[in-house]
């Protein structure tokens, strides 16, 4: 076989909105030479509408099928709200169904910051989302707790926006956001953006130094979960402290 894009590992990713952007950007931004994303759309226009979340689970059989014959070396899981969708368990559910579906690694935005947080030695953490629904926003609050974290601070805003809308959304905006949430936490030790649609890592630095703490988004997490996974250990500086550890 000839050389190809993707020559070092490629990453399957089950993108749960119908359009993939903030995150294809983010990943390709950080990753080191040679590692390829290879994405597939689901269901999701509003993550508002558990209609939109059902079809995406619906989708997910063959969209990992798919996945596999392009070359996928590990399966990625996005959408927190798609995650937690079948309940509590959800996300154990949707990850042992990856891995049978594939035969391959499988990890999910979700796993991946829960790992993060491991590896970062943090326990309390202050989660920052605009899921618009303040459900949405208990239900990834109880996970984190279950997983054995503790939730020092929990914000759910409404921007008005939709879930393929939200890549739009201003840098100032977020960070500004977040450094509120963080600040007005109960003694937080890391900060959590939990949506691979917000942009993060442009700034994830000065944020950082600004709080005093590590900053977790969906993105940064995934990236450094599927990096570690693959067995690519190459510190990527830049990015926030945990892409560093790698």
């Amino acid at each position: 076989m000839p050389a190809a894009y993707g020559w070092r590992a490629k990453v399957g990713k089950l993108n749960p909105t119908v359009i993939a952007s903030t995150f294809v950007y983010e990943f390709y931004k950080v990753v080191p030479p040679g590692v390829m994303l290879l994405t597939r759309n689901l269901s999701v226009k509003d993550v508002r509408n558990s209609a939109d979340l059902d079809a995406s689970v619906a989708l997910m059989e063959e969209a990992v099928k798919e996945l596999k014959r392009a070359g996928a070396d590990l399966i990625l899981g996005a959408g927190i709200p798609v995650l937690l969708s079948a309940g509590p368990d959800g996300n154990e559910k949707i990850l042992t169904l990856l891995s049978q579906l594939s035969g391959l690694p499988a990890i999910t935005t979700l796993s991946s910051a829960v790992d993060g947080f491991r590896q970062l030695e943090v326990k309390r953490i202050a989660i920052a989302t605009a899921y618009g629904k303040p459900e949405l926003g208990e239900k990834l609050a109880d996970f984190m707790r279950q997983q054995g974290f503790e939730v020092a601070g929990l914000s759910t805003i409404e921007t008005g926006l939709s879930s393929i809308e939200k890549p739009n959304l201003d840098f100032s905006f977020v960070y500004r956001y977040g450094k509120r949430v963080f600040r007005e936490a109960n003694r937080a030790q890391a900060l959590y953006f939990p949506s691979s649609a917000w942009p993060t890592v442009e700034y994830v630095e000065c944020l950082e130094r600004d709080i005093g703490a590590p900053v977790v988004s969906s993105c940064l997490a995934a990236t450094w979960n599927s990096l570690r996974v693959l067995g690519i250990h190459e510190p990527i500086r830049g990015y926030g402290r945990l892409l560093s550890t790698l």
